[in-house]
């Protein structure tokens, strides 16, 4: 399953990406805003995309990975798709981008597109998202998604995160 716009090509991850995992996984946004996952070697970013994979068979949605179709060199930027977290009743909506790939639209563009494709392609009739209060990068993706910010979400042992709704 591919998703294309003229600049973005959005496809599922495969096991050629280990090294784009161990890489977007380990950047220094993705563990400050997201998160220290321990995928720290091949093996645990094999597990990570076996996970990604088993969404989509299992729940029909997943995480994609964005190429950028008019890159030099390594397209692979970042990911984004939806995530089904036991605490939500809905999709949680998460991308994350390589140095490569900020400051150029293709957070907000990847977005739309998975937006976009969820709308025809699943069932759900909303999805959520979460951000901290300081990233002001992503709150700005949400802000031009229509995304509305429902409040604050609590869990153990984390700062809390604004949390957010949009229909689709």
């Amino acid at each position: 399953m591919i998703i294309e716009s003229e600049r973005l090509r959005l496809r599922r991850l495969s096991r050629d990406d280990v090294d784009f995992i161990l890489a977007v996984t380990n950047d220094k946004q993705w563990l400050t805003f997201i998160g220290d996952r321990g995928i720290n070697d091949d093996g645990q970013a094999s597990q990570y995309i076996s996970v990604a994979s088993d969404s989509f068979a299992a729940k029909g949605y997943g995480l994609w990975l964005v190429e950028a179709i008019d890159a030099e060199g390594d397209k692979r930027i970042g990911l984004c798709g939806f995530i089904r977290r036991p605490f939500l009743s809905c999709p949680d909506l998460g991308y994350a981008f390589l140095p490569r790939g900020r400051g150029k639209g293709y957070a907000c563009e990847a977005v739309n597109l998975v937006l976009s494709w969820a709308s025809s392609h699943t069932n759900e009739r909303q999805v959520s998202a979460i951000c901290r209060p300081d990233n002001l990068a992503s709150l700005a993706v949400l802000q031009r998604a229509g995304f509305e910010r429902m409040g604050k979400l609590f869990q153990p042992q984390q700062l809390p995160h604004d949390f957010f709704l949009r229909p689709l």
